[in-house]
């Protein structure tokens, strides 16, 4: 067996970086091992004979990291049956032909251009992510930045250029470490490297980060997480119910803490809000309590539906509404269903897009509103930031997945939104997790329960965030003001700067007429061949 495992060895480097990759986002979350997953499957690029060899381990790595991140897309199978594990293989295996074109690609490049040869793959490793980020309406779910939350130093760097720069420093040091592995030619320079690379980024970071400011213009949120499940909110019995529990809710925590504004999830206004007996509830608690409130809802106008948030004022009037603009594909609509029409049996929803992004206006604070999936975008807040947001709120709704690792991965794509904007960010989901987040990543949970109609504040000490997954919980947190940006379009230029100096690499290896000779490429011995024609 153990000359069988010596033997086929370098086919099991791609699964293992598979694995040890998924392990570094929640649910297991073992982050530093983010900095050596991803050496197994370099060390089998750089020994791949061909680039199609090396494209084959890197789909193969994608392949494995992508069905073990995603495995919480199993849960529509309760809603879709069969289909829903159809359309998750799919997703997985069109982000891993990803990682099999970057495969290709560097391997191809790196036998005619070594020496940069990490670096290289690092800039390109950023493309891929860019690309798998935005192009067919966008899934950078995976980018390997999201996983470096809890190391707050590291993730500051994400204010410089967004989560893919904590992405290419990963990808550079395992590079760097993996061609050490494989070359004796500097090697103990390729080792120092990577250190002075990792030490960089956290010193860089920690520099970065800055107390939250809560003494101008004071501001307390006041966010319910109401964990109605999906069966209920399907059933029209309960539509007006949950609206009425809701409000109850809201005004008990009222009674007990200062609120200036309330923040309901989305999903919790099934039907259009404008209709008397659900609009009566919402309004009737803003004008009792004198305080705004902020909820997702269902809005309908001349046959469209759209999935909305609703802001009531504290007269009960609807002050404003934001319709979704970038809804979530085979969740909200179903693309490419005239090229494979079973995808139309994996969700029955189709909603209506929103035309644009707004920002509205809460007192003296400006609020940028997004729902759920697009939370996933950073252009997105970037844009509200730009119309003038002081603060950002998202209201979701996860509840079609459980207790999965969904729920604290999108929790880590909202952190990264907030460093990268330094705007403070209220998160409003209807099973998990709420509270706030700081301009530097730092989450302040929700734990407050209502019981017998009395608000009961929880000792937060006590407590994580994650146990309160599913549970009704409510509470009012504090919100600061937005922090400091070191270098204000760096999240919005450093990808294409990365791109642009990728693709330059990949034109440097394609002009590039004498490939390096396989023993330079493995092992860093042999010496370039002479051309044996006048023609080379």
């Amino acid at each position: 067996m153990l000359p069988y495992i010596r033997k086929n060895a370098l086919y099991l480097c791609a699964p293992c970086s598979g694995i040890l990759l998924a392990w570094c986002f929640p649910t297991f979350h073992l982050y530093p091992l983010a900095w050596g997953a991803l050496v197994p499957l370099f060390v089998a690029g750089a020994r791949s004979r061909s680039p199609w060899s090396c494209a084959g381990h890197f789909l193969l790595a994608g392949w494995v990291f992508h069905s073990i991140l995603l495995q919480w897309l199993m849960s529509n199978i309760f809603w879709a049956g069969g289909w829903a594990v159809i359309g998750y293989q799919l997703l997985c295996l069109a982000l891993a032909l990803c990682w099999g074109l970057l495969g290709f690609a560097w391997r191809w490049a790196r036998g005619r251009t070594p020496l940069v040869a990490a670096l290289a793959l690092a800039l390109v490793w950023v493309g891929m992510e860019y690309a798998q980020a935005n192009l067919f309406s966008g899934f950078g779910w995976s980018a390997l930045g999201y996983s470096q939350g809890p190391d707050l130093a590291l993730a500051q760097c994400a204010a410089l250029g967004s989560v893919h720069v904590i992405s290419f420093v990963l990808v550079l040091c395992n590079a760097l470490i993996a061609l050490a592995w494989t070359s004796p030619r500097l090697r103990w320079l390729r080792l120092v490297l990577a250190a002075a690379v990792a030490a960089a980024a956290h010193g860089l970071g920690g520099a970065l980060i800055a107390p939250p400011d809560y003494t101008s213009q004071p501001f307390t949120a006041g966010i319910l997480q109401s964990n109605f499940p999906q069966e209920m909110k399907w059933d029209r019995e309960y539509t007006v119910d949950m609206v009425k529990k809701a409000a109850a809710y809201s005004a008990a925590l009222f009674e007990a803490e200062r609120v200036d504004a309330f923040f309901w999830p989305e999903a919790l206004v099934m039907e259009d809000y404008n209709k008397p007996e659900l609009l009566g509830p919402m309004a009737e608690l803003a004008r009792k309590t004198g305080v705004p409130l902020f909820t997702g809802a269902v809005r309908d106008e001349q046959g469209a539906s759209f999935n909305s948030s609703a802001l009531l004022m504290p007269d009960g009037r609807v002050a404003d509404f934001y319709d979704k603009v970038h809804l979530a594909p085979f969740g909200e609509y179903m693309p490419f269903t005239g090229l494979f029409p079973f995808l139309r049996h994996i969700t029955p929803i189709d909603v209506d897009s929103g035309h644009q992004q707004k920002v509205l206006a809460l007192g003296e604070h400006r609020l940028g509103p997004l729902i759920c999936f697009e939370v996933l975008f950073a252009p997105l807040v970037e844009q509200l930031r730009r119309q003038g947001a002081d603060m950002i709120a998202v209201v979701t709704n996860l509840g079609w997945f459980g207790q999965s690792n969904a729920v604290p991965q999108e929790l880590e794509l909202a952190r990264f939104r907030a460093i990268e904007s330094r705007l403070p960010i209220i998160h409003a989901s209807n099973t998990g997790i709420s509270g706030v987040m700081d301009p530097w990543g730092r989450f302040n949970g929700v734990f407050g329960v209502v019981f017998d109609g009395k608000y009961y504040q929880l000792d937060a000490a006590k407590y994580a965030p994650e146990e309160f997954i599913m549970q009704r919980i409510i509470g009012a947190v504090p919100v600061p003001r937005p922090g400091h940006r070191p270098i204000p379009a760096g999240p919005v230029l450093f990808p294409w700067f990365a791109i642009a100096m990728g693709t330059l690499f990949l034109l440097a290896g394609a002009f590039r007429l004498h490939p390096v000779p396989a023993g330079e490429i493995v092992q860093g011995t042999a010496k370039p061949v002479k051309p044996t024609s006048s023609i080379r």
